[in-house]
Formats: structure tokens, sequence, C-alpha cells
């Protein structure tokens, strides 16, 4: 079993807001080699309010209200929470074993090393969406960079200071397209929860990004922090440096002044083999409507 904290800023289920950490949490209920220690919430996508509500009711409605749900920090200004001594406490009784999962702000993370000098340490894997390594375009239009810019100096502690660091960057995670017609087709031809719940889902987001990038589908980001966690032999080998710095990162920019640093950059090795698993995972999550 890989001991994995989802760190999350989850807002699917909201109108015309970002599906993909509802999307990952369900990958990760389908996948009977994770253990779900918690769901930690952070700021990004929404207020962390916002968020810790909106993912307490979704694991609610799902069967799911045995997952312990954390508040996370409200902003950079003040990264102490309960999630923030969650993740600390859970790396200190797990040490060497505990993988983290963080698809927003990185708030909660360096909270967790506030708490714990030696938090980074005790921590076995990271696995992060984020970051640029050149300008971002999506449907021919710019988009801006979020998770690593929302609070660049938690961003930059955990890529310096972290074991073992994997970063979804913005770039790769663009072949983790997933065509409208095709998702909508394979949740036709399915009976499990998931496909029952889903449309509603997904539907307006469809809507948003045909609206403003011009795409008949969506980039499913933070999924692919999760796959290569749990299936990295779908990704091709990412060794990589980069050269962050703090400045660089509130634009969200690996590439900066900063010192070299050596991180995973999975890249996907066959996008439709990628895209079957996550849809069988995905409709394969241990949920009860």
């Amino acid at each position: 079993m890989i001991p994995i904290i989802y760190d999350c800023d989850n807002t699917m289920g909201l109108p015309g807001r970002e599906v993909d950490d509802g999307l990952t949490l369900l990958y990760l209920l389908g996948r009977p080699e994770v253990e779900l220690l918690a769901v930690t919430c952070t700021f990004g996508n929404d207020s962390q309010e916002t968020v810790y509500q909106n993912t307490r009711a979704m694991l609610r409605s799902w069967g799911q209200a045995d997952i312990p749900v954390l508040r996370g920090a409200e902003s950079p200004t003040d990264r102490a929470s309960p999630a923030a001594d969650f993740l600390a406490d859970a790396a200190r009784r797990r040490t060497g074993e505990l993988t983290l999962l963080a698809t927003g702000s990185a708030a909660n993370l360096l909270g967790a090393a506030q708490k714990d000098p030696d938090f980074f340490s005790r921590v076995r894997t990271i696995s992060l969406m984020g970051g640029v390594t050149g300008p971002l375009v999506v449907g021919g239009r710019p988009m801006a960079e979020l998770n690593f810019s929302c609070d660049p100096q938690a961003a930059l502690a955990v890529l310096s200071r972290g074991r073992n660091v994997a970063v979804a960057t913005a770039q790769n995670c663009l072949d983790s397209y997933f065509p409208a017609e095709e998702f909508r087709r394979r949740l036709a031809q399915s009976d499990a929860p998931a496909a029952r719940l889903l449309p509603a889902a997904l539907e307006g987001w469809f809507q948003v990004y045909q609206r403003d990038w011009g795409l008949p589908g969506f980039v499913n980001w933070d999924v692919m922090a999760a796959a290569w966690l749990v299936h990295p032999e779908l990704f091709l080998p990412g060794d990589s440096v980069i050269t962050p710095s703090e400045s660089s990162l509130s634009r969200g920019e690996l590439l900066g002044d900063g010192p070299a640093l050596a991180v995973s950059l999975p890249r996907i090795r066959d996008r439709e083999a990628y895209r079957r698993h996550v849809y069988d995972t995905i409709l394969s999550a241990r949920i009860g409507l």
C-alpha cells in the first residue's frame, strides 16, 4: 500500500470551477494500492473556507465521510493550520513511508516544516502539479500559472528541501487532455457510481473550456501528478534540473536565477493508454451514492 495525503484546492461541483482535484480524488479512491490517509485543504482555485467546505460535502456525498479533511492555511502570511499539524504528525509517525500529493498552493507543506524542521527529510516522495518551463499556451491562448505563483516562498521550500520530488509541469500536463465527447461516451457506457455523478459536475467545465480556450475538452492537470505516484510506468523518465527562485516562482517559472535543483519532470509515455488508465481508475472509485 502507498500511504498518501492529498493536499488540494478542490472546487469540483461548484459552478464554473476547476474539476481536476475532484477527479484526482476519484482516481485515488479507484486505486486499491493507495491508502488515502487524509485530504488537507489549501487555497488556490478558491478560498480555504470554500475548498474545505466543498471537499467535506463531496466526500460525505460519496460515502467517504471517514476520510479526514483538514483546514489549511488561509494565505501565505500565516501557514499554521490543522492541516500543517496533521502533515507534520503523519510524517513523524510514518517517517520514510509517507507520500504527499500536492495540487494547489504549497502553503500547508511549508507550514508543516515550520512546525517540524525535519518534516521534508521524513517524507518519502512528493508529487506536485504546477510550474511552467516556458510560456503556457492553451488552445492558442496564453494561460497564467496558479499553483506555485500563489505562494512562491512555499513552492521554493518544497522544491529545494523535499526528497524525491516530481513536478507535473503545466506544459507536460497538456498531454493529459480529455476530449469532451470521449469522456461523455465513457461515462454513458458505464454503470459505475462515478459515471452517475460526473456528468453534472463536468458539463459546466466543458463549457468553460470551449468558451475561454476554444477547446472541445479540458486539460486534466492534477490527475497526472497522482498517476505518476501510483503507476510511473505510464511516464517517460523525467530527471531534470531546474533553477527556481522566489522571484521566478511568483510567475510560476521553474527556470529562474536560483541554484540548480534535481527533480523529476515526468512526461506521459502514451496518451491514449494513459487516458484509458485514468478512465478505468476513476470509474472504479470506491464510492457510494
